[in-house]
């Protein structure tokens, strides 16, 4: 199921697990037949997605095998490690998150703002 919220939507990640992202910013964009694309800063991801009830599922999600620097791929690790899992969605205005109001796991910013 796609979220409306999210379908046609392209974000900056600027947070992952409290952690501020670095340049190259990873960047999600979320189409309408629930497929998600994006960068991680260092490779490419890819995969369906499906959005729900306040919860937002990244299946089958692959990525490109390009290394980077150290702080580059820890980052990425980071953010991969947050799509594997679903979690719980919020679209406030400008702000996309996902994790629980204890954790944020992620937070975005649409691209070009």
């Amino acid at each position: 199921m796609v979220d409306e919220v999210l379908a046609g939507t392209t974000w900056v990640v600027e947070q992952v697990g409290g952690v501020v992202t670095t340049d190259p910013r990873p960047q999600l964009s979320f189409d309408a037949e629930g497929r998600v694309t994006g960068s991680t800063g260092v490779n490419r991801v890819m995969g369906r997605y499906e959005a729900a009830d306040g919860m937002l599922a990244v299946l089958d999600a692959a990525t490109t095998r390009m290394a980077g620097p150290p702080e580059a791929m820890e980052q990425e690790q980071r953010l991969l490690a947050v799509l594997s899992e679903p979690q719980p969605l919020v679209v406030d205005g400008d702000h996309l998150r996902l994790g629980d109001a204890e954790t944020v796991a992620l937070l975005a910013r649409p691209a070009g703002t």
